[in-house]
């Protein structure tokens, strides 16, 4: 193989990606099912297709085409564990491929950029957990990368075939997820400019595109108004605040994405750090635009792509709260602002061509190299996933029940946040020995239960009835005492 700066920066791309599936991977086969998987696997695959896309019930926990994913893989494989979440899993693999063809673009595959900028797109743990579950974010976030990929390439190079996937794209990942709707609103918007720029560059047809456009919205609209209007006119919302974007968005998903890190401690200097590159890189547009004589051509650069999209997709998100009056966006549901804001930090690179300013950038993406790198290393966790941490030792507890049962079946009651947990595996028929006992959000200290599994600060109303017989650290599995036995 010919040595080049292209082919290192390809095959450490490879490389880097294909550990991090690996890492996912394992997770995928060895984290037990969390909380909120569960209704996705065990409720709502059961419905049609049909029933699935107009939401049989106005919870948002159908992520349609997450859904409809796992439905198809269930048939074909099986009630597994891994299947449930295999759909996610793969589109770790579009992911890359989004980031790839992002770098390639925006910095060229010869950039001394381009491993560190590899690097951003998988250095937040925090969005790695999500294409390990049976979730629509993971998947959402994938195919929100890929759309902007092409957004850029289609801006760049004026390929309509580009612009047209962008949009296709948006359309699905907001159906993988209702979240990103913000997002294929900014991502239309942009493709209407795009088609407003080349028929007013090139006097190429303006009315077809824009029908099409119209058409396709309105049917896409058409599709998703059910499952929408269930959702709000229940107010399956009331979960999330309305403090404004940066205090509900923008901070909670900052701290989030450092997972806990002792690396990086001033989250809030972090996210102002974040607007700071945003608003540069519009001025940076804007003083371009002016200085070219507002030729619209000037706006087919990545910057502008990059830049627009996020401000855009922020923009719609906060008039929706303001005009529809629904809360902000908080965490893993404003997960898809990580890759965006990726994009334009990486895209900011063209304020900087002088040679002295390639020579910095080296160093800087050395140092940014080292840094991802130990904030990975810091932060890995192969036993749990930050947003379920208390699933965590279902395996276990499920291990010594089985362990201690003798010839018997066993009766288990748990404290409501781990219920789902259990749930999914006495119903795919993983432990034919288990009887779980009914959802309840209250402890029940009257249950007849043999065993009951809580929180640590659960035990003072269920002391006289239960003793600790294994603790996971602030989750404790109670037996019932001799003289209570109820069999």
């Amino acid at each position: 193989m010919k040595f080049s700066i292209s082919n290192v920066n390809k095959y450490t791309f490879i490389l880097l990606y294909a550990l991090v599936f690996v890492f996912i991977g394992y997770k995928v086969f060895h984290i037990p099912i969390t909380h909120d998987e569960v209704a996705t696997t065990v409720f709502y695959s059961k419905f049609n297709a049909w029933e699935i896309m107009l939401f049989p019930d106005p919870w948002p926990n159908n992520h349609i085409l997450n859904t409809l994913l796992t439905k198809g893989f269930l048939f074909l494989f099986g009630s597994e564990q891994w299947v449930v979440r295999m759909p996610n899993l793969l589109s770790f693999i579009l992911y890359g491929f989004a980031a790839y063809r992002i770098l390639k673009n925006v910095l060229t595959k010869e950039s001394s950029f381009f491993i560190a900028g590899a690097l951003l797109f998988i250095a937040n743990p925090y969005l790695l957990d999500f294409f390990g579950l049976s979730r629509g974010y993971g998947m959402s976030a994938a195919l929100c990368t890929l759309s902007v990929s092409y957004l850029i390439s289609g801006f760049k190079g004026a390929i309509n075939k580009h612009i047209w996937w962008a949009f296709v794209l948006s359309i699905l990942a907001s159906y993988a997820n209702f979240t990103l709707l913000v997002f294929w609103a900014a991502t239309t918007l942009l493709v209407a400019f795009y088609f407003l720029s080349t028929y007013r560059d090139k006097k190429t047809s303006l009315l077809k595109p824009w029908l099409i456009l119209l058409a396709v919205c309105l049917g896409y609209l058409a599709l998703i108004a059910s499952p929408v209007y269930k959702m709000q006119s229940t107010n399956q919302f009331e979960f999330w605040t309305s403090s404004g974007f940066v205090a509900d968005t923008l901070l909670p998903l900052v701290k989030l994405s450092l997972y806990d890190s002792k690396v990086f401690m001033a989250f809030n200097l972090i996210a102002g750090i974040v607007i700071g590159i945003l608003v540069v890189n519009s001025l940076f547009v804007l003083i371009t635009f002016k200085r070219a004589k507002f030729k619209i051509n000037t706006l087919s650069q990545p910057l502008f792509v990059a830049t627009s999209v996020i401000l855009l997709t922020a923009g719609i998100n906060m008039l929706q709260c303001w005009i529809l009056d629904t809360p902000n966006l908080y965490g893993r549901t404003a997960l898809f602002f990580y890759p965006l804001f990726i994009v334009a930090l990486i895209s900011s690179h063209e304020m900087f061509t002088s040679l002295k300013a390639r020579k910095i950038k080296v160093g800087f993406s050395i140092l940014l190299i080292l840094v991802c790198v130990f904030q990975l290393l810091k932060t890995i966790k192969l036993d749990s996933v930050k947003e379920w941490r208390y699933d965590a030792d279902t395996f276990k507890v499920l291990d010594y029940l089985e362990e201690n049962r003798g010839d018997r079946n066993v009766t288990l009651e748990t404290n409501w946040q781990f219920h789902p947990s259990f749930l999914f595996y006495e119903q795919t028929d993983k432990v034919p020995w288990l009887e779980l006992k009914a959802y309840s959000k209250s402890v029940v200290p009257e249950t007849d239960a043999e065993y009951y599994y809580i929180f640590e600060e659960d035990f003072p109303a269920l002391e006289s009835e239960f003793e600790p017989v294994a603790k996971f650290e602030n989750h404790w599995l109670l037996k019932r005492k001799p003289e209570q036995v109820l069999w």
